[in-house]
Order: structure tokens, then C-alpha cells, then sequence
């Protein structure tokens, strides 16, 4: 069995050891991942790490806790912890790239770990990331179409590349290099395919009801806000989303 951590104690002349096994780790990171103590969680993953790195369910729970935990710190704008634990999650998931190349879930995970580092970039990282993300989100796609990840991606990236205007855009490209497409339009296309896949996930909701503002689709993003208020909260994302949908109702309701 693999372990780590092995404690000495010298009592007298007699030496006792105590020893964490790789598998009883990634359980406990389990078990803290579940009640969403992600720091906990991402230091039990690290030890078990540590004894094997190139463990492929390892190394995903590594990449979403990293991601999870960084985009929990950036809501709470401590950016400087989230910048930390982001990178560390691209690095990761890099390396599952490597490791992993025949796995679909690898592509969502990379376009998902480059669109937090985008975060923490400037301009001409920034679009060399935009390509990244979106080619990664849409391999992903291609070799499994049933995983409502790199659609809620891809989603999220339409959108934001769609709210550039024309001088944002003209700049970006004389600047920067080349702006990859996106447009308000596949946004919405992609949203509602990740929602058809898993129905009724609050992160996904929240971000069409952004897109429906982004379109200035007023009816439609307020069906989206009042959606998002009505669903169960499962986890830190819903929370945070559950708040800024009640905020953005409260403001068009004025």
C-alpha cells in the first residue's frame, strides 16, 4: 500500500510509526471536498499527490479543487490566494494533459483552468489564453459531447468576447493579435446545451441570466434570476450566484 507521512516517536527505546496511506488521503480529501472545505480538501490531495503523482482521478480532483478554491478566493477578493491556487491548477492540469491525452474531461479541464488564469493576465496573454480556452473547451466537446462542462465554457467565453465593441476588438487585434470569434448569440446556444445536459444547475442559470443582460433580453434574464432564486443550493458557486441574481433583481425591480 502506498503511504506517506510516517511519524517517529522515540519513547525510551521503543519507536512507534504511524503512516497515512495514499488511499485513506484522497478519502479524507473526499469526505472535506464534500462539505466544501476545499483548503482541507486541496492539502489531503497534495500529501496523496506526493506519493503519486500521475494518478488520473487524482489529478482531476487536484485540478477542480484548485480551480474551485481559487474562484472561492476571488469572490472573496483575496485575488492574491486565488492567483496561487489557480496556477498551481494549470500546472496540474498540464500535466494531466500530457499524461491523459486520449481523456475528454482533460480538454474541459485545461480550457477551465486557463480561463481562471486568465483572470491574473493582461492583454496579449489574455488572447493567446482566449484561443486556448476555446479549443480546448471544443475538443472536449468532440471527443465527448455529453459532459455540460466545456458548454458552460464556452458559454462564459462567447459572452465575454461578445461584449467586446468595436474599438475593444480593433484594439485587441492591432495590439494583442488576433481576438478569436464569440458572439451573445452561442452563448446562449452554449448555455442552454449545458443545461439540457444537467438541468437545473444554478452556476449555469446565473450565467445565461448574464448573457440575457449582455443581449438586453430584460424578460428573459429575469426568468433566469428568478430560476436561479428557486433552485437548490449545492455548493460556494450557488451560493455567491444565488446572492448577485437577488441583488440583480432587486436593481430591476426598482
Amino acid at each position: 500500500m502506498r503511504s506517506l507521512f510516517i511519524v517517529i516517536f522515540f519513547i525510551t527505546n521503543t519507536i512507534i510509526v504511524f503512516s497515512t496511506s495514499f488511499e485513506e488521503l484522497v478519502a479524507r480529501g473526499d469526505s472535506l471536498y464534500a462539505k466544501s472545505e476545499l483548503q482541507s480538501a486541496l492539502d489531503n490531495y497534495e500529501q496523496a499527490y506526493a506519493i503519486d503523482s500521475i494518478d488520473y482521478n487524482l489529478l482531476l480532483k487536484l485540478i477542480r479543487t484548485c480551480n474551485d478554491l481559487g474562484e472561492y478566493y476571488y469572490e472573496l477578493r483575496d485575488e492574491k490566494s486565488a492567483e496561487k491556487v489557480v496556477y498551481h491548477g494549470v500546472d496540474c492540469a498540464e500535466k494531466y494533459a500530457f499524461l491523459y491525452p486520449d481523456s475528454a474531461k482533460v480538454y474541459a479541464f485545461l480550457a477551465w483552468s486557463y480561463g481562471n488564469q486568465a483572470l491574473f493576465e493582461g492583454g496579449n496573454e489574455k488572447i493567446k489564453l482566449a484561443h486556448k480556452i476555446k479549443n480546448n473547451a471544443e475538443k472536449s466537446i468532440e471527443m465527448d459531447s455529453t459532459d455540460y462542462l466545456p458548454y458552460l465554457i464556452l458559454g462564459i467565453f462567447n459572452r465575454q468576447i461578445g461584449a467586446l465593441n468595436w474599438f475593444e476588438r480593433l484594439f485587441a487585434n492591432t495590439f494583442f493579435g488576433d481576438v478569436p470569434d464569440g458572439s451573445f448569440e452561442e452563448s446562449e446556444k452554449m448555455m442552454l446545451k449545458a443545461l439540457e445536459l444537467q438541468p437545473g444547475i444554478v452556476i449555469a442559470t446565473f450565467h445565461l441570466s448574464l448573457t440575457y443582460k449582455e443581449m438586453g433580453e430584460e424578460e428573459q434574464e429575469i426568468a433566469m434570476l428568478i430560476k436561479v432564486s428557486e433552485l437548490p443550493e449545492v455548493n460556494f458557486r450557488d451560493k455567491f450566484a444565488k446572492r448577485k441574481s437577488k441583488e440583480r433583481l432587486e436593481e430591476l425591480q426598482d
